[in-house]
């Protein structure tokens, strides 16, 4: 079950053809080792943009290409990062509540209980279990009234790209309650009739719930497919690939319904019995009962950064862009307003974001941009929200140079490749960009395609070859080791 990246508008096709035209090599003053050797040797040289800055003046050591738009990929979780910092603040914390619409008499809840979501992106099912411990520490031991789920905090997104497969991980859903990065575990296990018996989940650490709400039955090919019966998702599963043992994480692309499920379930352990859940948008008013805070925004923001998490880069975004006293009906309405913001902060005059996370070839940041609002933010948060980047020789092994910290930003998709961040010395900073994306390959990539796309590999080995490359002869070059200092001896 390999995943697919989808394909790219002929009109965005025609924009990115610019990259092969009229190739520039333009070193400013001062410039380190070229850089035509490593992008030439890469074989990407017309598919590829680079900018180099040192940050004791801000201007550009060297540029290939620099000022043409590519698609950043994940690498546009920077400004996600950026904007959500500037709008929330790094203590910013979300909060999942229990809901009481009534009083508690007698252990009873006379009354709807209310699962009420904050967008929380980290909230998994041992939260819930805490908070069902919670609820029963209170003294609530039943519920005369509804079991509600509430979801509207965040509008509802069925996928980030519908031009995504809709089996992959990365392109969850999105509501105002998530859980478990609305991802369902499916494992499978030979059956006694010869083909294979599977089950859903959602395991946490601690505690793991069955689940009846998402199901699936055995399908011929792949990829697998996803479809609502009712009240339920049903899974198609492809049973050639389900051989012996396994498991894999599948999106859950009704979020507030498996919330409320595993709820139910866990209270359930505790003793307590609820009704079936009934979605609703708003909370109503009510009486908190508990309270869930997640981890403060900076905790959250470096983890995305590290991992890469797409639902939470459109999270963070969704939730900066409410700050801010927008009403985005969509991620799309919502990055439309960070490009906005990105403009005006940074004085940028090109890029262009569909989204928060970078899942898509529609958006485009130059090199020479992205180097910009690096250069702003330097003395900031940023860099030290960013992954240490490992510098590798030619042999592919660790470079040492314990003298220099490389943290950056890396992001992929089919056929499309960056890498984006700074080099630190002892007393110098330089901030890159590396862009690479070949248009028509991604045309040629079906939607629905099952597995990797043939050539995808190799090229993205090159283009990651083409990085450290550049990398490696930008760090020693820059910043020489120190001499060696004689060792002092006494007398």
């Amino acid at each position: 079950m390999v995943l697919s990246q989808g394909s790219i508008p002929v009109s965005r096709r025609q924009v990115l053809s610019g990259l092969a035209a009229a190739a520039i090599l333009a070193p400013v003053g001062g410039a380190l080792a070229g850089i035509s050797d490593p992008v030439a040797r890469s074989g990407l040289a017309e598919r590829t943009g680079v900018a180099l800055a040192d940050l004791r003046d801000g201007g550009l050591i060297e540029s290939w290409r620099a000022e043409t738009g590519q698609p950043p990929a994940s690498v546009l979780k920077i400004m996600t990062t950026l904007y959500a910092l500037d709008a929330l603040g790094p203590d910013y914390r979300f909060t999942t509540r229990l809901i009481g619409t009534g009083p508690v008499e007698d252990g009873v809840l006379k009354g709807d209980l209310v699962l009420a979501g904050d967008g929380d992106p980290l909230l998994d099912t041992d939260d819930l279990k805490r908070m069902a411990a919670a609820l029963i520490a209170r003294g609530v031991t039943g519920v005369s009234g509804r079991f509600l789920v509430a979801e509207g905090a965040l509008p509802f997104t069925e996928a980030v790209d519908p031009g995504q497969p809709m089996h992959v991980g990365y392109n969850p859903a999105i509501s105002g309650l998530n859980l478990n990065f609305n991802r369902v575990w499916v494992e499978w296990q030979p059956g006694k009739s010869g083909r294979p018996d599977f089950g859903f989940a959602a395991p946490g650490r601690d505690f793991r719930v069955r689940l009846a709400g998402i199901g699936g039955e055995l399908g011929a090919a792949p990829p697998p497919r996803h479809r609502v019966e009712g009240t339920r998702e049903i899974w198609t599963l492809p049973g050639g690939e389900m051989k012996g043992r396994g498991g894999v994480w599948l999106p859950a692309r009704r979020p507030g319904a498996y919330a409320g499920e595993v709820f139910r379930d866990l209270a359930a352990e505790f003793g307590l019995a609820l009704p079936a859940a009934e979605l609703v948008g708003d909370a109503p008013p009510g009486d908190v009962l508990v309270a869930h805070e997640s981890a403060a925004l900076e905790e959250i923001l470096h983890g995305m950064l590290r991992y890469s998490t797409n639902i939470t880069a459109e999270i963070v975004g969704l939730r900066a862009s409410q700050a801010r006293g927008l009403d985005p009906a969509d991620v799309g309405e919502s990055a439309a307003a960070m490009t906005e913001w990105a403009r005006a902060r940074y004085g940028l005059t090109e890029a262009v974001f569909v989204n928060h996370s970078g899942l898509s070839a529609l958006s485009l940041w130059s090199p020479a941009e992205t180097v910009k609002v690096l250069a702003a933010e330097a003395g900031g948060a940023l860099p030290g929200l960013l992954r240490e980047q490992a510098l590798l020789g030619p042999d592919r092994r660790p470079l040492v140079l314990p003298h220099v910290r490389v943290a950056a930003k890396s992001g992929t998709l089919f056929f499309a490749s960056g890498l984006a961040g700074y080099i630190q010395g002892p007393d110098r900073t330089l901030a890159f960009a590396i862009y690479s994306s070949d248009a028509d390959l991604r045309a040629t990539i079906r939607p629905d395609a099952a597995g990797r796309p043939p050539g995808a590999r190799g090229w993205a080995g090159r283009a990651r070859g083409m990085q450290q490359a550049l990398l490696r002869d930008w760090a020693t070059e820059a910043f020489p080791p120190p001499p060696l200092r004689p060792m002092h001896r006494p007398g």
